[in-house]
Formats: structure tokens, sequence, C-alpha cells
């Protein structure tokens, strides 16, 4: 059994960046959110009692890979477990010049989806309503989830097809026990937040890039 697992702490100038991203692209993200909190009236995608501040903090924590420049090396990305469209739709907005597909198996969340892109007119995104391990992965693509899997389920769903990397929004303690239950070869790094105590969302959180070893 054979791990690779680095620890990598992630400083708040990254979380600045994050919400100056949000900042550059508020007028769609924030219609993005409008229409998330719309359609959960109606269906649920996020929690019920969940606020727009909240919904806009989630915006944001989904921007983070961008702040720390974890996507520019794929131009051609899958969200696993999207639900209501996070994290992949605020990254679709804010990396315009990279293609998109939005992934869940439940439909009724997908048909959902589907309308909020149609009404953001997002052109380079498109939606996949079925699992993961029936998704055609091209060679190199890139792959979002944001609390959607555990690390093991993922990849046995993944199986053997071609994914590039893998970024995974997830608890850090949490991560690191799952990438040591997996049980086989797996390079993982784990960026670990430190945000301060001004910054409660954000604490105990992660992002987990993944990598096949070569």
């Amino acid at each position: 059994m054979k791990h690779k697992t680095v620890r990598t702490e992630v400083s708040p100038e990254s979380l600045r960046i994050a919400r100056e991203i949000f900042t550059k692209n508020e007028d769609r993200l924030e219609a993005y959110i409008d229409l998330l909190l719309l359609w959960n009236d109606k269906i649920n995608l996020v929690s019920r009692t969940v606020s727009r501040e909240t919904v806009r903090e989630h915006t944001i924590h989904s921007l983070i890979p961008m702040a720390l420049n974890m996507l520019d090396d794929h131009s051609k990305w899958i969200d696993a477990g999207s639900g209501g469209g996070l994290p992949g739709i605020p990254l679709a907005i804010c990396k315009s010049n990279s293609e998109w597909i939005l992934n869940d198996n439940v439909k009724k969340k997908m048909r959902a989806v589907g309308d909020i892109i149609q009404e953001l007119e997002l052109k380079n995104v498109s939606v996949a309503a079925k699992s993961i391990s029936l998704v055609d992965i091209k060679k190199g693509t890139g792959i979002v989830t944001k609390h959607a899997f555990k690390i093991d389920d993922l990849l046995r769903l993944l199986n053997k097809k071609p994914w590039g990397k893998i970024i995974m929004w997830k608890g850090a303690d949490g991560a690191e026990k799952e990438i040591i239950q997996y049980g086989k070869n797996l390079k993982a790094e784990i960026f670990e937040f430190n945000f301060g105590s001004n910054e409660p969302f954000y604490e105990g959180k992660a992002i987990v890039v993944l990598e096949n070893f070569v």
C-alpha cells in the first residue's frame, strides 16, 4: 500500500483573492444565487433554512481553487454530484474559457440546474443527469466535487476513467482519514484553510487535490 499525502496551509490571502473574483463577477454570481434560492423553494437543492449570506459564502468557498490557480492545467471539467450547481456554476461563470459538465444522478435537480444555466446564458456549461460512472470522461478532464462523495466512493465509480485531477471540498481531518482508508496508490494534497478566528465558516475546511500515480 502506497500513499503520498501532503498537508499545505492556505493563508487568508487566498480567501481575499476568492472574494475579489466574486466581486469582479458579482452581477452574474448574485443572479445565480437568486435562481438557486428561487428553485430551492420548489426542490431541495440546498438546506431550506439556509440564509442568502451563507449561500454567498458557499459561492466564495467554491472559488478558492481559482485563487490557488488549481484550474489552470485543464480546460474541461466535470462537477460530480453538483446538486444545485455548486461549485460548478460559480467556477463556470468566473472561468468562462473552460468547458463544464454539471453531473448528478438526481434528475429533478439537474432539470433545475438546466433551467438556471439557460437563464444565465452559460454557453460553456452542459448537464449530465446520470451517475458519474456513466459519464464519458475524456483523457485529462478535471473533476470537482463539493461535499458529495467520500474519496473511495468517487474513485470506485470512476474506475479506470482517464481523469486528470480531482478537486474535492472536504474537512481537513476527515479527508486524511479517507485517504488512508482508500487502500490503493494515491497521490493527495490537502490544502488546509488557516483563515483565522474571524472566519468561522472556513474553520476545519480544506481543498483536497488527488492525482493518479504515473
